[in-house]
């Protein structure tokens, strides 16, 4: 049989894994059922050498992770113009598969980071064939042009995704693939290199043009036709056209990839959110001007321009560290029907967003970054909230996600309490301390997914749950709180009354930590496997007697 027929066979192999979204959310299809991925991104040189890699894996596996994302590069994939050095490739792909990994790969190609450090030595050199990108005030940089007539690195990209089909199309341990990562211009709006000022000049090509015509009126400049006039400032006028730029370049990238395979295609994005972290000495770029964070980027506001310039890109992913989780989750959702997170912070507040990413905007996967250099207290809440998310798959993906069944939260000092409203009772969650104790400084997270009319499951840490019905005519009760600790089955723990339940008047999921006794001198239990079922019932508020 011949390779291109056998690389035939399977491109169209009904085994590989897909992005479906029949219930108007992506979700990750793997061997004919949904996945949802636990994963850790590897540091961006973790991949460079057997050694560093082994212990990413290592890393992966303490973690309780299913799944590791990893760095391939240009460089190495391409070190020579025309000849391709695969072979590293072969080495991740099978050391993940070894230990029972799935595998992500992160393609650091033409940009990584707003800047193309990962281009081969033989593209570095030659700034005249390959035209980098000019500042306002006519600085060159070392950012590569999207608006070059060089396809870059297509060709690479190609012969990685034709070399994963070869070795992987029948064991499908890569389940996706990132173009680029964090793609954009830094120091300026857009790109005034000569093909790109030439570019700007010309009329804006006809699938933005209808891209953008869906947008409000009020929302659009003087002439969608022309660039300088698209959009009602100059600097998102500028954002927009590098935006067409790059998300064009990466089209010729996916595009060329996907004459090789059909694994699902995704770009990640450097947010533009206000960065809270002041460190003197450390630059940190966010918020403001595009050309602050990398601008042309797949943000949320040029979501249209990027789905009408690179369809073939499966999805828009966001890196997530700063800003307001809710809203940029949610713009996300919007924006590309489907949410996934290829890079957080591995800290307890990144466990917090990956219950409240999953719970309430049901994202596909996360994935904390840097986990190969953290230390075990680093590590402990991220391993446990991955052995919470492994034991309660069974209750997570049996059910058709649906907003109306399943939430999500994440309370802190900033949003201490959250009301979620289910078809026939309210659920005020807040953060469960000892008796007597400010929760100030605490944290709480969890899943609340509805089970049956009057049945939930919880999964998560260190809240309580009052019941409240919606119709206010009844009281609810709580009929029994079933703890769960199987891992593949709902294999029943105890069965929760008493102290554990504030005597039978709220569901309770404690921190997995002692509580402090310093107040109230009788200790309370945080003996809990972090996941129940819980069992309400309705019943008059007033007596049928006095009726």
């Amino acid at each position: 049989m011949s390779t291109e027929v056998l690389l035939e066979m399977k491109l169209n192999s009904t085994h590989v894994p897909t992005l479906e979204r029949s219930t108007g959310r992506a979700r990750l299809i793997v061997d004919g059922s949904p996945f949802l991925v636990r994963g850790v991104e590897l540091h961006n040189s973790s991949s460079s050498s057997p050694e560093a890699f082994r212990n990413g894996l290592e890393s992966a596996l303490t973690v309780g992770a299913n799944t590791v994302l990893a760095p391939v590069s240009w460089e190495t994939v391409e070190p020579t113009e025309g000849t391709f050095e695969l072979a590293q490739v072969t080495h991740l792909i099978e050391s993940a598969r070894g230990v029972g990994l799935r595998l992500i790969i992160l393609w650091f190609g033409a940009w990584k980071n707003g800047a193309s450090t990962y281009a081969p030595a033989w593209v570095k050199r030659d700034w005249t064939r390959f035209t980098r990108c000019v500042l306002e005030d006519g600085r060159l940089t070392d950012t590569l042009s999207p608006f070059t007539e060089e396809p870059l690195d297509a060709t690479a990209f190609a012969a990685l995704m034709r070399h994963v089909e070869m070795i992987d199309g029948e064991q499908r341990t890569v389940l996706m693939v990132q173009v680029e990562n964090e793609v954009g211009l830094l120091g300026a709006p857009r790109d005034h290199s000569h093909p790109a000022n030439a570019a700007f000049t010309k009329p804006v090509p006809q699938p933005v043009v209808d891209a953008l015509a869906n947008r409000p009126r009020e929302a659009l400049g003087a002439n969608i036709t022309v660039w300088p006039e698209v959009l009602p400032s100059p600097d998102r006028s500028d954002e927009a056209f590098m935006a067409y730029g790059i998300a064009t370049h990466i089209e010729r990238v996916a595009h060329a990839g996907r004459q090789h395979s059909a694994l699902p295609l995704f770009v990640n994005t450097w947010l533009d959110s206000d960065i809270d972290v002041d460190l003197p000495g450390f630059a940190v770029a966010g918020g403001q001007r595009p050309g602050i964070y990398p601008s042309g980027g797949p943000l949320p506001h040029v979501a249209d321009i990027w789905q009408a310039c690179a369809p073939s890109i499966d999805l828009l992913a966001p890196d997530f560290y700063f800003g307001d989780s809710r809203t940029i989750f949610g713009n996300y959702v919007a924006a590309s029907k489907g949410l996934f997170i290829p890079e957080m912070r591995r800290d307890i507040t990144g466990v917090g967003h990956i219950f409240e990413a999953i719970g309430e905007f049901g994202a596909l996967g996360v994935s904390p970054f840097g986990v190969d250099s953290g230390s075990a207290e680093d590590l402990q809440a991220l391993a446990d909230a991955y052995d919470l998310l492994a034991r309660a798959d069974h209750l997570l993906s049996d059910t058709v996600y649906s907003a109306g069944q399943q939430r999500g939260f994440f309370l802190t000092d900033q949003q201490p309490q959250i009301d979620l409203v289910f078809s026939t009772v309210r659920m005020t969650v807040t953060r469960m301390t000892a008796i007597g104790t400010d929760p100030i400084g605490t944290c709480a997270y969890g899943i609340i997914r509805q089970l049956g009319s009057n049945e939930f499951a919880a999964i998560g840490r260190g809240f309580k749950i009052a019941f409240t019905a919606i119709d206010g005519e009844s009281n609810i009760g709580m009929e029994s709180v079933q703890e769960i600790s199987g891992v593949a089955d709902a294999r029943p723990g105890r069965l929760l009354n008493g102290d554990e339940t504030a005597g039978g008047t709220t569901w309770i999921h404690p921190h997995n930590e002692p509580m402090s006794t310093a107040v109230f001198p009788i200790p309370m239990g945080h003996m809990h496997t972090g996941i129940s079922i819980c069992r309400i019932y309705p019943y008059p508020r007033m007596s049928p007697q006095l009726v």
